[in-house]
């Protein structure tokens, strides 16, 4: 089967078609494969006459246009598509009853679609979208399958979905009130006290919906949707904003709806979290919003590494031609360097408006080095940063640099004499999406002439597939696209430290991974250092040589530790969030044990609540 995909955000009506008419043999034959329904109209591109060639796709200028070959044993699984030449989606997830069902896959590729035609948001069309869709149809083809059953209870309304959205900045606007009396007029399951323990609502019970930060509203959000009473949850990334404390917690009370005979359907983005949630886990693959097939469920450890090595084994299908294995950090850390690059005594940053207080114990910094930065919100990781980019000033002590050319401390000898000063490239953790210019532009502008190179599209255009972005204005961009492009200006810069506030926000698995990938690249290849704050576990253990770990009370006080090992760091954060790790042992990711688990009371025990193994 031929799909022909056109991106109606970047076509330009008539003047692609004007360029590449007099190339396609189709319409050199007579036959006309464009129609236009009104004059100033984006172009149907008819599929049946297209032989994949592929002319218009690479004359096309504004990279509208894919053509893309799929297997013929999918024809008959194509489920739902978005108008002519629209994104395409074959196949839906087999649902467990009772259990976590996680779904994993790239942005774009299908995952939001699948939760609402489960939810009975969209009735699937078949591969038809300009006949009328009805559920009587949808249950006739799925006659003998799990999925009859399911959208027949949906038929019979003996099924109630509820959705937890992926976005949740429309919440203030559509939602007045304070947060105590919304969840009890929604308090459908009579379970609000629990709610409100379990997710830690007490500081914004009475605080105004309008005024709470993204981190609150997504906790607001999952509060509303377990508070409701319904057969089936669906929760679309309900850890996006959340410090790994709040994801954990949200988890718990994710994941206790299993013991009221409930069911879940979950997308998310933090391997540790979905591995933690999921009783069993869906792979989505294809090619982003272009079109996306679902696996078979497999249960969460194998559905998550067959995720990582990139190939259904039950399919005989490969739809990424590389594994992701995760290297222990013990092994990076043995390769580290003794040269150091940056020292920062015992420093304190006091707000007299907040009353906030950050103490931070001295560290060294050694090059070619990636210090992650783990700890809640609110408890001082940012300005820590900012302290280090120079962006703010130390109530007390001082951050010293070393000089670049032999690599040994400097002592500030006379008033008139200045320490030397290393090439700062930060990161912001929010980053400003109104401007007007093309992506193209703002990385000439941020990085100079080096993103003019080849070299510059290979190491980083390609393997975030932004090739096709360019020409796009910022203010038009996603936000997993927007933090891409981010993480792509602060890297390119030639820089001696590099730090990076939350890169991993809105990217898929495999961006995050290949964001780690950049950032270690970046400060081996030029014997330069990164700090990087994130909340992926998975992410931390991928990109960090060692961790330091913030502790405290958000908003009040905030303590740092010195630099330590990933696993001294991990242990003392993760015993203080009484949640237990284990590695994998084929793709060398970390786990998240059950709670309560025979393992995880067993590591508690022994004190070792992040395993090496």
């Amino acid at each position: 089967m031929r799909i022909v995909v056109l991106n109606p955000d970047k076509c330009k009506p008539k003047r692609c078609v004007k360029e590449c008419r007099g190339s396609c043999p189709v319409v050199r034959s007579g036959t006309e494969m464009f129609e236009f329904t009104t004059p100033t109209s984006q172009p149907i591109i008819h599929e049946q006459f297209c032989t994949g060639c592929g002319i218009c796709a690479r004359t096309c200028r504004f990279h509208a246009l894919t053509i893309i070959n799929t297997p013929e044993r999918l024809d008959e699984d194509l489920t739902h598509r978005f108008g002519p030449n629209g994104f395409t989606l074959f196949r839906l997830p087999i649902i467990k009853s009772n259990s976590v069902n996680g779904l994993v896959g790239q942005n774009g590729i299908g995952k939001s679609t699948a939760l609402k035609i489960l939810a009975g948001d969209i009735i699937p069309n078949f591969g038809e979208p300009n006949s009328e869709a009805s559920w009587e149809r949808v249950y006739d083809v799925y006659k003998g399958t799990d999925l009859q059953n399911y959208f027949g209870r949906i038929i019979d309304k003996q099924i109630r979905c509820i959705r937890k959205p992926q976005y949740i900045d429309n919440i203030t606007i559509q939602i007045k009130g304070t947060v105590q009396e919304t969840l009890s007029r929604l308090n459908e399951r009579g379970v609000l006290d629990e709610i409100k323990i379990n997710l830690a609502l007490e500081k914004i019970w009475d605080r105004e919906i309008r005024i709470l930060s993204g981190g609150e509203l997504q906790k607001f959000a999952v509060a509303v949707a377990l508070a409701r009473d319904a057969d089936v949850y669906l929760f679309d990334e309900p850890s996006s904003y959340l410090d790994i404390n709040e994801r954990l917690r949200v988890g718990k009370a994710i994941r206790s709806l299993v013991d009221y005979k409930k069911t879940v359907i979950l997308v998310e983005h933090d391997l540790a979290v979905l591995d933690y949630l999921s009783d069993y886990v869906t792979t989505f693959y294809g090619s982003p919003s272009s079109y996306g097939v679902v696996s078979q469920p497999y249960t969460e450890k194998e559905g998550i590494n067959i995720f990582l090595d990139g190939f259904i084994p039950s399919e005989n299908m490969r739809f990424r031609d590389y594994s992701i294995v995760i290297q222990k950090s013990s092994v990076r850390e043995e390769n580290l360097t003794t040269s150091p690059l940056l020292l920062y005594d015992n420093i304190s940053k006091t707000y007299d408006v907040s009353n906030f207080t950050l103490d931070v114990r001295k560290g060294t910094i050694q090059k070619s080095e990636v210090i992650g930065i783990l700890g809640p919100n609110g408890i001082g990781k940012t300005t820590f940063i900012k302290m280090l980019a120079g962006l703010e000033s130390p109530t007390k002590g001082t951050v010293a640099q070393t000089s670049l050319q032999n690599g040994q401390m400097t002592e500030k000898k006379t008033t008139e004499e200045k320490e030397p000063k290393l090439k700062v490239a930060y990161k912001p953790q929010y980053i400003n999406s109104e401007s007007e210019l093309p992506v193209q532009t703002y990385l000439l502008q941020s990085t100079g002439s080096i993103s003019a190179t080849p070299q510059f599209k290979t190491d980083y255009i390609r393997p975030f597939n932004l090739e096709e972005l360019l020409e796009q204005p910022l203010k038009f961009l996603s936000g997993g696209e927007l933090q891409k492009v981010s993480i792509i200006s602060t890297l390119a810069k030639e820089a001696d430290l590099y730090l990076l506030d939350e890169p991993s926000a809105f990217l898929s698995i495999e961006d995050r991974l290949t964001a780690a990938k950049m950032i270690r690249k970046a400060v081996q290849s030029r014997n330069s250092a990164a700090f990087v704050v994130e909340h992926d576990i998975v992410f931390q253990d991928y990109v960090s040589d060692r961790i330091i770990v913030f502790l405290g009370e958000s908003g009040i006080y905030g303590k740092a530790y010195a630099p330590s090992s990933v696993r001294l760091g991990m242990n003392r954060f993760l015993g203080n969030v009484q949640i237990t790790f284990r590695r994998d042992p084929r793709s060398g990711r970390p786990r998240v044990n059950k709670f309560d688990s025979k393992l995880d009371r067993q590591q508690k025990n022994q004190g070792e609540y992040y395993y090496e193994k």
